[in-house]
C-alpha cells in the first residue's frame, strides 16, 4: 500500500486551557489518542492531532461536527479495504470500534477472546464513578476495593498488560482513568494508589514506557484546571502555576520489590 493510501486521520480534541496549541485533559479524548497512536504505530494509518476550543474551532471541524462535541475524527483521504474513505466521520465509541475492525485491529487485537474483553472491562467498569465519590464524599472504601479488584486481576494476567503482551483497547481505556486517579487524588486527597497494589503498580509502570500513553498524556497542569471548575482545591494547589510536565513516577518501594528478582536472576546467569 502507498503512503497516500494508507488513511489520513485527522482527529479533533479538546484543547487545554494553558496552551490552546496543546491536547487538553478529556479522558475520553486520551482513550481516541491511544487507539489513534497505536494504529499509527502499526502502520495501519497516518494520525493528524488538531486540539480544538469551541469558542474558535477550525473549518473543518464546523463542518463536520455541527452539534460541536469532542472527540471527533475524520478520515480525510486514503482508502480502507481497498475503498476510498474520505470523508468517513468518527464521531462515537462504536465508530472508532468500527474503524478498528475495518482495519483488522478489533480491539487493537483481533486474536482477542470478547468474552476476555469483556471480564477486563467490567473489573474497572466502575472505577472512575468511585473516584469521584470519593473526592466529593471523602468515602474511599469502593475506590479501594475496585484498585484491589483490578490488581488481583492483572496478578492472573498472561502478560504485563490487561490481556496479554500486546496493547489492546481495554488498555486504552483503563490508563488514562489511572491517571486521573493519580494526579487529580494528589491533589485533592493526598492519595496515591496503595503501593501493596505490586501487579497494578507494574502494569502502571509499563504503560508509563508506552509510546501511546506519553504520546496522549495531558500535562497535570491542564488536568488539573479541567478538575479545578467544578471541585475547587485546596488553596495551596494552584494549577495554573504549574510547569509543563506530567506525573509518571513510580513509589521507591514499588521498585525495590523487582530489585531481588533481578538479583537473583543476575546471580545464575
Amino acid at each position: 500500500m502507498s503512503d497516500d493510501s494508507i488513511p489520513l486521520v485527522e482527529i479533533f480534541v479538546r484543547a487545554a486551557r494553558s496552551n490552546k496549541q496543546a491536547k487538553g485533559p478529556s479522558l475520553i479524548g486520551q482513550q481516541w489518542l491511544m487507539v489513534l497512536r497505536a494504529l499509527e504505530n502499526r502502520q495501519l494509518i497516518r494520525l493528524q492531532v488538531t486540539p480544538t476550543s469551541l469558542q474558535n474551532p477550525p473549518t473543518n471541524y464546523k463542518n463536520l461536527c455541527p452539534a460541536r462535541y469532542l472527540p471527533m475524527a475524520w478520515v480525510v483521504s486514503g482508502q480502507v479495504n481497498g475503498q476510498d474513505a474520505s470523508g468517513m466521520s468518527i464521531s462515537s465509541a462504536a465508530h472508532l470500534e468500527s474503524f478498528m475492525g475495518k482495519l483488522g485491529q478489533a480491539n487493537l487485537n483481533p486474536d482477542l477472546d470478547m468474552k476476555e474483553v469483556c471480564k477486563a472491562e467490567k473489573v474497572f467498569g466502575d472505577l472512575y464513578k468511585d473516584f469521584m465519590h470519593y473526592v466529593r464524599n471523602n468515602v474511599n472504601q469502593r475506590l479501594l476495593s475496585d484498585l484491589s479488584s483490578l490488581d488481583q486481576y492483572l496478578a492472573s494476567s498472561p502478560g504485563p498488560l490487561l490481556l496479554g503482551d500486546q496493547l489492546s483497547y481495554v488498555d486504552c481505556q483503563l490508563m488514562p482513568k489511572l491517571q486521573h486517579i493519580r494526579v487529580a487524588g494528589r491533589a485533592y486527597k493526598q492519595f496515591d494508589i496503595p503501593e501493596h497494589l505490586c501487579h497494578l503498580w507494574a502494569y502502571i509502570s509499563q504503560m508509563y514506557q508506552s509510546d501511546e500513553f506519553l504520546f496522549s498524556c495531558p500535562f497535570d497542569r491542564d488536568m488539573l484546571m479541567h478538575y479545578e471548575e467544578k471541585d475547587p482545591f485546596p488553596k495551596d494547589i494552584r494549577p495554573s502555576l504549574m510547569g509543563a510536565d506530567f506525573l509518571h513516577d513510580i513509589p521507591v518501594s514499588v521498585e525495590q520489590q523487582t530489585q531481588p528478582q533481578h538479583a537473583a536472576g543476575d546471580a545464575t546467569a
